[in-house]
């Protein structure tokens, strides 16, 4: 019998876990949003911004759309509603004469540093409640699995 036999009526499994975290966490953005100034962002918008937000030179749509893994339309829909609100901008690509890259604006780092106090003060919050090592053993599991596995299967 394979120890996973053992473990049917454990409670939800990791994908609802992770699934029921994430909408915990975007309630909790909605309704900073709201009072945040940035009122113009919406939850699907973080697909570029986080990604932009780690690339100081911005990137070219299509490594966006990899990094956040949804399809080029997709993002270039995003990138076109945050060019709209002044969030990002596109500029020349260096490397590449005919392509462009979109990086963020002054507002866009605004908003960037603005979003990640809001999900730090979230992280202390949650530290709080259960602990702050597992809270930082919960970021270092999902960090490893960003870059063992999720990374890996490009």
């Amino acid at each position: 019998m394979s120890s996973s036999t053992g473990n049917v009526n454990r409670g939800p499994l990791l994908g609802a876990l992770l699934r029921l975290a994430s909408q915990a966490m975007t309630e909790r953005f909605n309704i900073w949003i709201k009072s945040s100034g940035f009122a113009d962002i919406q939850p699907a918008h973080s697909a570029a911004i986080q990604p932009l937000w780690e690339a100081a030179d911005g990137a070219r749509i299509t490594a966006l759309a990899r990094a956040s893994r949804i399809t080029k339309q997709s993002m270039s829909a995003l990138i076109a509603d945050l060019e709209a609100a002044g969030y990002v901008e596109r500029v020349d690509d260096p490397d590449d004469a005919r392509a462009s890259r979109v990086r963020l604006t002054t507002h866009g780092r605004a908003y960037g540093r603005a979003v990640r106090a809001f999900a730090r003060s979230i992280e202390a919050e949650w530290a709080q409640r259960i602990g702050a090592q597992r809270v930082e053993q919960l970021r270092d599991t999902l960090d490893l699995l960003r870059t063992k596995v999720f990374l890996a299967e490009e």
